[in-house]
């Protein structure tokens, strides 16, 4: 959690810390065998992990879906190294593509003005993001975090 005060991430860490001190007993041994992934290292020291076990990042980042900060670590755990580093390749590619590309074939600026060109002539406010599967049932967050960003 970037704050390491958020609701669901809490409970999550709540859980997993009383499921390991059931074997472990010591709660000195938090500090050892627990990270975090924060900007606010009291708040992680409070937990019982220890700060040096702390992957920092800055305070402007956004929050679970920056997948490009060190909160990228639980990408990395869950599809594995190699797949994040062709995420992080197909990134590359597109920042290069917006930085080179000329706005007429540019498809970051084209998406941009398409939904300006909406709200504007049509009056459309909201925008639909429809997941085909249940396993893209969060990816409209997703999108609505960078979007606000």
């Amino acid at each position: 959690s970037k704050t390491f005060t958020t609701q669901e991430t809490m409970t999550n860490a709540h859980s997993a810390r009383d499921w390991f001190l059931k074997t472990a007993g010591d709660e000195k041994h938090v500090a050892k065998h627990f990270a975090a992934l924060s900007t606010n290292g009291k708040a992680v020291g409070e937990f019982g992990i220890d700060t040096a076990n702390m992957f920092e990042f800055w305070d402007w980042v956004g929050g679970r879906y920056s997948l490009w900060s060190a909160i990228g670590l639980s990408v990395i755990l869950s599809v594995g190294f190699d797949n994040f580093v062709e995420l992080l390749s197909g990134a590359h590619a597109l920042d290069k593509h917006f930085s080179t590309t000329a706005p007429e074939k540019n498809l970051p600026v084209l998406l941009a003005l398409i939904g300006i060109w909406y709200n504007n002539f049509f009056g459309a406010e909201t925008e639909a993001i429809l997941p085909y599967d249940q396993y893209m049932k969060r990816i409209a967050d997703y999108f609505q975090q960078g979007t606000m960003e």
